[in-house]
């Protein structure tokens, strides 16, 4: 249970920042490339605990994210999971949303993350999808998107908490909720 969350807040403003200055600008080589995996899957435990800790409002917890997705076309394995060209129709995206907590989990159960940079150099964004979702689809989030999303979280502080005791769980529900204004 996180006890203090502003530590783990702090760091999702910071890597917020280091996605627009660094992921976004820097030249792609496997260093950054395993330093950007690292950020996001850390990141994203982050934010799941965050959220079974309560440390998170119910309007942050229920964030649709904008993401594309592809239609899988061929069986996804071990050894062919790299080659997205060849077992996902990337001709026909289609755009979707997805909530924070089906984000959090495809990526951090991810069976297919791999990165994708730009004309440009830096990274634009990366395609995921977990072991369970492989060949039904693969997702793709824009970095700009999730930079968005680390801001929130980061600067998240619910003012108000109601406890419900719900006897068919033989615990609370929590319900967080901040000023309006924000």
């Amino acid at each position: 249970m996180i006890w203090e969350s502003s530590y783990w807040k702090d760091d999702l403003l910071a890597l917020s920042e280091k996605i627009n200055t660094k992921y976004r600008t820097s030249s792609f080589t496997e260093e950054l490339s395993v330093e950007f995996e690292k950020d996001i899957m850390i990141s994203l435990y982050s934010i799941r605990k965050l959220i079974e800790a309560y440390k998170l409002s119910s309007n942050t917890k229920s964030i649709q994210l904008k993401v594309k997705s592809y239609k899988n076309l061929k069986n996804v394995t071990l050894l062919n999971w790299h080659r997205i060209d060849e077992f996902f129709d990337l001709d026909n995206p289609i755009d979707e949303k997805l909530q924070a907590n089906q984000l959090y989990n495809q990526i951090i159960h991810s069976y297919i993350f791999l990165i994708a940079t730009g004309e440009e150099k830096g990274i634009d964004g990366f395609f995921f999808c977990s072991d369970r979702m492989r060949n039904k689809k693969l997702y793709y989030i824009e970095l700009t998107e999730l930079a968005k999303f680390f801001a929130i979280v980061g600067n998240d502080y619910p003012a108000k908490q109601r406890f419900d005791y719900d006897e068919s769980i033989q615990d609370y529900r929590v319900y967080s909720s901040t000023p309006k204004s924000i």
